[in-house]
């Protein structure tokens, strides 16, 4: 499927439009977040795009402003508590206000038995994974509330904070935080017009799961466990995004939606 499927003639109703609109998306140089942050810029939306590299999010920044697209990239570190205070306030310089956060910036984290692990391993991707969510959740809320035009939050989990295969305890662990942390992000944040809803992913074709998919034996394995058994395309998640980024979800708080070809019901 193509970048900005959602926006055929079919779709371009004020329910799905994002003019005037402006999003933060994190992790946002390649994979879901790059499909993400593209639907968003296609859709009418001035787009924030970040990575730890400053060439990659320069490269995106490039691309976008060459198809007529608003866009600042800039190279954060979400477990810096500081830059993303600053990020939010270099967002808002730049075009204004900001309405929408896609936390969407991860680490696969080792897979290893639990017994294995050292704690240099569970803070990196604990710290990236999930301290970086609640913090940039909690600058883009506060900028959002004394704004009082509300906002929407979208936080990116996993098919694996849901399932609980072994091997994954970091990853799944941080996906399943950031999945109850949606929860009470939008039970707080309902008074100030902000929604907060989770995408869960299963077995997408990014970077991260391509080295299990280039296996045909643990391809076809995985493959049994997808109810519609296929493995899901980057558009998969960000149609699904731009759903909730809209005023098409403007009803939905604290949901958790499975993207995931029905994974987790099989």
């Amino acid at each position: 499927m193509k970048g900005g499927a959602l926006l055929s003639s079919v779709f371009r109703t004020p329910a799905f439009d994002l003019t005037g609109k402006v999003a933060l998306v994190t992790g946002a140089t390649r994979g879901i977040g790059y499909a993400i942050a593209a639907e968003f810029a296609a859709a009418g939306a001035a787009v924030a795009v970040t990575s730890r590299k400053a060439s990659d999010c320069a490269r995106v920044q490039k691309e976008f402003e060459d198809k007529g697209y608003k866009c600042l990239g800039m190279a954060v570190d979400v477990s810096d508590v500081g830059k993303v205070d600053q990020l939010i306030d270099d967002i808002v310089g730049a075009f204004g206000h900001i309405d929408i956060l896609v936390n969407n910036a991860g680490i696969g984290g080792k897979e290893a038995p639990i017994l294995d692990i050292s704690p240099e391993e569970w803070d990196q991707t604990h710290n990236i994974d999930l301290k970086g969510v609640y913090f940039c959740a909690k600058a883009a809320a506060l900028r959002m509330k004394s704004q009082g035009t509300g906002g929407r939050i979208i936080n990116m989990a996993s098919a694996a904070g849901i399932l609980a295969p072994k091997y994954i305890s970091v990853y799944g662990s941080a996906k399943a935080a950031v999945i109850h942390l949606t929860k009470i992000m939008a039970n707080e944040w309902a008074r100030y017009g902000i929604n907060v809803n989770t995408i869960a992913p299963g077995y997408i074709v990014t970077d991260m799961t391509r080295d299990v998919m280039a296996d045909e034996k643990n391809a076809s394995a995985v493959m049994k466990k997808i109810a519609l058994r296929r493995f899901g395309e980057v558009n998969d998640v960000a149609d699904v995004a731009l759903f909730l980024a809209t005023e098409a979800s403007k009803y939905m708080t604290g949901a958790l939606l499975p993207v995931d070809g029905g994974m987790v019901i099989c």
